[in-house]
């Protein structure tokens, strides 16, 4: 059975409908019912995408891990299926060339020699590559910015996502003040998403299996919306002001700004 056609039989299971689900889960609509009829090749990040299957699982009382492997194998199939086939030799074409190898000793001693030269031309052509690519990516190494390493979630750290943009503009930007957002877990939360809505591109922190007691400061532009899978632990502050508690309860977002 698919994933879309499990998560459908769980929906119906409850009796309730994909507009109920929506209104439960704060998920759209039309997410609702792509994920499912099995279509995950969505304008979405691969990071919601998992959070938002995670979630609406939750909601339908399924296990949430298996059907994070199993979108996890969705995805691959995906990915797999676009890629091209190199083909392979057959038996039959196998067969064919051997019964066209001479068998005159005279005959057979070219051919030997013509197949040790054709290795040897194979190995200076590989050697030649190598060479290539080695000097391409010395010259990628000393002459490209260094990009940001993505570190794994569940280390409990911030894996920022940014888009590059097309051009870079002529004149100088102005760099604007950061705001602090204090953070604070007063209980278990699965999933946290905090996204700095005052800079272009949007700048995104991503946090995992945050325990009670954890705390954190994110630097923001303006404003921020925030994403949390258990609003009633959460626990914020802006730069020196008091500490507020997140409106709702279970999965939600909310937003600031100035």
């Amino acid at each position: 059975m698919g994933l879309g056609q499990k998560l459908e039989e769980a929906r119906n299971r409850k009796g309730i409908s994909i507009r109920e689900a929506t209104e439960s889960t704060k998920i759209r609509s039309d997410y609702l019912s792509s994920f499912e009829s099995g279509d995950f090749n969505i304008n979405l990040p691969e990071v919601y995408l998992r959070g938002f299957v995670r979630l609406y699982s939750r909601f339908l009382g399924l296990d949430q891990e298996a059907i994070v492997a199993d979108l996890e194998v969705e995805l691959g199939v995906s990915s797999q299926s676009q890629r091209k086939s190199l083909g392979s030799i057959t038996t039959s074409e196998l067969s064919e060339n051997k019964e066209n190898i001479p068998t005159n000793k005279k005959s057979v001693s070219r051919v030997s020699k013509g197949s040790g030269l054709a290795k040897i031309l194979v190995v200076l052509v590989i050697i030649g590559v190598g060479l290539s690519l080695v000097v391409t990516l010395a010259y990628q190494l000393f002459n490209s910015e260094e990009e940001p390493v993505e570190i794994d979630p569940s280390e409990l750290s911030i894996s920022e996502k940014k888009d590059v943009p097309d051009q870079v503009p002529a004149n100088p930007v102005v760099q604007v003040e950061n705001n602090q957002l204090k953070l604070a877990a007063i209980g278990p939360i699965d999933r946290l998403i905090v996204c700095d809505e005052g800079v272009t591109p949007k700048k995104y922190h991503e946090f995992s299996n945050l325990p009670s007691g954890w705390e954190k400061t994110v630097e923001f532009k303006e404003s921020f919306r925030c994403y949390s899978s258990s609003l009633e632990n959460l626990r914020f502050a802006v730069d020196d002001g008091p500490e507020k508690k997140a409106d709702g309860m279970g999965s939600g977002n909310f937003s600031w700004s100035k």
